[in-house]
């Protein structure tokens, strides 16, 4: 009686101020769609008012909503037939209006009807347009609302459960924000239908059950009751879940939703031997039925009679609207379809000129950079190239200078001596032989280097040869045997004869020939230089050891880098950069140099190489002495 008076005095008001009219239709429709999950019979009510009052004052909008809202009244009655022509004419409506919230609505709303129905694609292709709507509304609460009917369309598609289930955390959030508790309890229910049966499910949709007596949303605690029916194996657990739904949907108006659930109660209370329980859902049923068909038929002659009155009106309007057309377009044709055709050829034709420019730029960009890129590389192998090689090439200038500065300095001092005739004829003789003996050695090895740097010259390349260090230890020391008599020095030899290393031969002398240098240099006179040879961890290791002042402990660590600091002075000068060329050579050579100081006092520098031939080490050594005592 209350809802009769209140729609009496909104009319009333609305023919007084028709200002306030449309606010009084739209508050209608609000106020049945609140109802629709709480209490489907007020929402009804609602939602006729809404109607008709929309259609007196001729509010297309309000006309519309209501026709969305009775599609949603039907579907929860189960027909969905009548939903499916109050949503269209809804569609319509909006359509005319051009309101895109209203169509994106609508397109939900048909999207789940036909999923509903078994009608995948065409759920498929409303959602689609529904949510390609959607994101570009103003309006959250519909693109949220839209996020939810995707994911009812599409949780139970393997392929698209991914994106259901962001739509359903995307829509929780808008919802949240807006504290609306109907739409987030139907978010709950999603989710317990994908967690069932498992106890994380049963518990949502408890919880939901708890939310929705506080709110006094009837329907999402009678949807949680069914489905806890549905999924628990306990046969009583399942009545008793059963029974709370009947309850809720009697107490709601959701009899067509509970007609198969009370078929069910009923058969089972009529085994159970309980006909007395089982006589008050016949009753149910009978009611059910009952009502059914009078809903079916005042909607349906509710709807016919609509419909021819709004038919009749809509063709008065549209003869109308059409002679109005009709009028000005003759007079808009003429004057607008030559600018139409001016316009779209001067936009054909600059977009062919831009298009051809910037087509000839991106292939002209293309081919200067793939040019440039060609040249970039090859310049910077050349520049590794130039570098490389002119490292090599300064290599091997301080190999030479480094090789043939003691000799060429020895024979100067004794020319220097001969020339001032401050020698005995004995001695000058002894001398003189010594010079030969030093020029020849001199140029034996100068021979072996420039054969080696011809085979050079167009860049380094490592050719390795088996190589005996036993045979180039005793060249070595023919190559310095003056200086040896000069020191009165002792050199003995422990080296395998029979062991061979891969390696240059050149390379590798150069390095016997600095190490016995060293030895020689920094020696006493009268002191001894070891020269010993073994396998270390199938490795061929080689080590020369003097019993000079040993390495500095600030230049060990640095031996074989470039360092200002190893300069040295006086007669320690100049042991550095050879060196440091010996490791570069080893390098190349895959080897390694090791140096360091004696216990017994001294310097020891090794490298070791890869065997070319493993021979029997521990036995059979060739152990030489050579002993060089003063003239």
């Amino acid at each position: 009686m209350a809802i009769w008076l209140w729609w009496g005095v909104g009319l009333l008001q609305a023919q007084r101020n028709p200002a306030d009219s449309l606010c009084y239709v739209d508050k209608l429709n609000h106020t049945a769609t609140a109802y629709l999950y709480r209490q489907l019979d007020s929402s009804f009510v609602y939602v006729n008012k809404a109607q008709q009052a929309a259609t007196m004052l001729g509010y297309t909008r309000g006309k519309a909503v209501a026709w969305l809202t009775l599609g949603r009244y039907y579907s929860l009655r189960s027909n969905y037939y009548l939903a499916a022509r109050y949503y269209l004419d809804a569609l319509k409506a909006f359509q005319e209006i051009h309101d895109n919230a209203g169509i994106c609505l609508i397109n939900a709303c048909l999207a789940v009807y036909y999923q509903q129905s078994k009608q995948s694609v065409l759920a498929a292709q409303y959602i689609d347009k529904a949510v390609y709507t959607a994101r570009g509304l103003w309006n959250d609460s519909v693109y949220a609302i839209t996020l939810a009917s995707y994911a009812m369309v599409n949780i139970n598609d393997a392929e698209k459960k991914d994106s259901a289930t962001w739509a359903i955390r995307t829509a929780r959030n808008i919802f949240s924000r807006y504290r609306d508790t109907a739409s987030l309890l139907q978010l709950d229910l999603l989710e317990a239908q994908v967690s069932l049966p498992a106890t994380a499910g049963e518990n949502k949709l408890t919880s939901v059950i708890n939310q929705a007596a506080a709110g006094a949303y009837r329907y999402p605690a009678m949807e949680a009751y069914r489905l806890l029916a549905l999924h628990v194996p306990e046969k009583g657990r399942s009545v008793h879940y059963l029974t709370q739904m009947v309850d809720l949907a009697i107490a709601g108006g959701y009899r067509e939703l509970m007609l198969p659930y009370a078929i069910q109660l009923y058969d089972w209370y009529m085994k159970q031997g309980q006909p007395s329980t089982a006589a008050r859902y016949s009753s149910l049923l009978l009611d059910i039925f009952n009502r059914n068909d009078a809903v079916k038929s005042n909607g349906e002659m509710d709807y016919i009679s609509y419909y021819t009155q709004q038919h009749n009106i809509n063709a008065l309007q549209l003869s109308h609207d059409t002679q109005q057309a009709i009028l000005q377009r003759s007079q808009l044709e003429n004057s607008n379809r030559l600018h139409l055709i001016v316009a779209l050829v001067i936009i054909i034709l600059l977009t062919a000129l831009l298009g051809i420019y910037f087509y000839r730029s991106y292939k002209k960009n293309q081919r200067y950079a793939l040019l440039l890129a060609v040249k970039n590389e090859e310049v910077s192998e050349k520049n590794i190239t130039l570098q490389r090689h002119d490292d090599f090439k300064n290599k091997l200038v301080s190999m030479i200078a480094h090789d043939f500065r003691s000799p060429l300095s020895n024979i100067i001092n004794i020319t220097t001596f001969l020339k001032e005739e401050m020698l005995t004829t004995e001695e000058a003789a002894e001398w003189m032989q010594e010079v030969e003996s030093t020029t020849g050695n001199t140029l034996k090895t100068f021979d072996n280097i420039l054969t080696w740097i011809n085979s050079q010259l167009s860049g380094f390349s490592y050719d390795p040869q088996p190589c005996t260090p036993a045979i180039m230890i005793t060249e070595t020391l023919q190559y310095f045997e003056s200086f040896i008599h000069e020191k009165k020095l002792q050199v003995e030899v422990d080296i395998p004869s029979s062991v061979t290393v891969f390696a240059d031969h050149e390379m590798l002398q150069f390095i016997h020939r600095n190490f016995i240098h060293n030895a020689i240099k920094f020696s006493p006179s009268g002191g001894t230089i070891i020269i010993t040879a073994g396998m270390q961890d199938d490795d061929f290791m080689l080590s020369v050891a003097d019993e000079g002042p040993g390495i500095s402990a600030d230049i060990l660590p640095c031996l074989f880098e470039f360092s200002r600091s190893k300069s040295g002075k006086g007669e320690n000068r100049g042991a550095g950069l050879a060196l440091i060329i010996c490791k570069d050579f080893m390098d190349k050579m895959k080897g390694r140099l090791h140096g360091g100081n004696r216990q017994q006092g001294g310097a020891v520098l090794s490298y070791t190489l890869p065997p070319a031939r493993l021979s029997s080490i521990k036995k059979g050594h060739h152990a030489t002495t050579l002993s060089k005592t003063s003239i």
